[in-house]
């Protein structure tokens, strides 16, 4: 796990499923299985792609997650911030909650903001998740009070997922690293070098 921050991605998929969406990425993650989410921790800091998609967690909290393994929740510490992403299943786009230096969370620019009540949306979608009063997660963002990993964790318990342990470092166990499959890398740096030219 990197010093540099933290992070896991919720997917509401088997670990098989978890493993494969892993394997199509750029980022070493391990797959940790949950009884409702297979948690996704990145194995480094850095992606296996070229700067400037080098940043595990960015590229994994940015990383689509395809319909049949949505909902998905993001839960990172990316430099001087704390991300909570979402991805409802359907043709939703990834949502983003940014937590800045002064501890309030604010919306990304050019990015689909994140809401509670779009969190309590994307939550009701996964099976097996329990129901989560919509004025707690009202709460969480406004609590100033927590470094923004304690937050993180925070999250973690009040919306009742897993990853809190992860997050905090107790929970060290984390399997074997699934590697990227080389051609998902060379196909994502393909993509990308077409987006830049």
């Amino acid at each position: 796990m990197t010093q540099q921050g933290r992070g896991v991605v919720l997917l509401s998929a088997s670990s098989a499923r978890a493993v494969e969406w892993v394997r199509r990425g750029v980022v070493p993650c391990h797959v940790l299985e949950h009884s409702t989410w297979s948690i996704v921790v990145p194995a480094t800091s850095s992606s296996a792609a070229a700067a400037p998609y080098d940043d595990a967690l960015t590229v994994l909290a940015a990383r689509h997650v395809p319909t049949a393994i949505a909902p998905s929740i993001g839960l990172l510490e990316i430099g001087d911030a704390a991300v909570i992403t979402a991805r409802a299943p359907g043709r939703s786009p990834i949502r983003w909650a940014l937590r800045g230096a002064d501890r309030e969370v604010v919306r990304g620019p050019q990015l689909p903001p994140l809401t509670p009540e779009s969190l309590h949306r994307t939550l009701a979608a996964g099976s097996g998740t329990r129901e989560v009063p919509i004025r707690e997660v009202r709460d969480l963002w406004t609590r100033a009070d927590l470094t923004h990993l304690e937050w993180l964790v925070e999250a973690t318990a009040v919306l009742g997922l897993p990853g809190g342990r992860v997050l905090d470092g107790s929970d060290t166990a984390l399997g074997p690293v699934i590697a990227p499959n080389p051609r998902s890398v060379q196909d994502f740096e393909s993509a990308v070098k077409d987006v830049h030219q």
